[in-house]
């Protein structure tokens, strides 16, 4: 068990709050806390991958964390969703830097399993240690999950 108000080890920008909080739960009274597997993998995706954007363009909001069983059937998530593994979040610039921006350079110099640029509003990060294929999707209007290149989506929001 962590303490949801402690800051995570080599990602000290970030507390375990952050990903277990969640509007809907709350108003449900949905348990969203992690298992301890399900905790190492948040903090690896912490370290591996929410850091260094944190780093390069300041404030991030992690606008979906880890999702319990429960709380992503509530909101009819993907049933086999990695947020469900605390492998995924959905992140968001608070610094005004647009997403194509952020989603280009986690593309070029960061190891991750998937990246879904959604809507132009958000980015889904996926992390699994030991199988990060960097498979590159896109949602919005016109596409639904559609595999596509960094090239693409930089064509379409710049």
């Amino acid at each position: 068990m962590r303490n949801l108000n402690d800051k995570i080890p080599n990602a000290l920008n970030f507390k375990y709050r952050e990903f277990t909080f969640s509007k809907t739960a709350i108003e449900n009274n949905t348990p969203n806390i992690p298992n301890e597997t399900q905790w190492k993998n948040i903090e690896r995706l912490a370290i591996n991958i929410l850091q260094p954007v944190r780093h390069k363009f300041g404030r991030i909001k992690i606008s979906s964390g880890f999702r319990s069983l429960e709380l992503n059937d509530l909101i009819k998530g993907y049933k086999y969703s990695n947020h469900c593994k605390g492998e995924a979040a959905d992140i968001k610039s608070l610094e005004n830097v647009p997403l194509i921006q952020i989603a280009n350079w986690i593309f070029n110099f960061l190891s991750f399993r998937t990246l879904i640029f959604e809507f132009n509003e958000w980015i889904h990060i996926d992390y699994r240690q030991d199988h990060n294929v960097k498979k590159l999707k896109l949602k919005d209007g016109n596409h639904d999950y559609t595999i596509v290149s960094i090239d693409y989506i930089k064509d379409i929001y710049s």
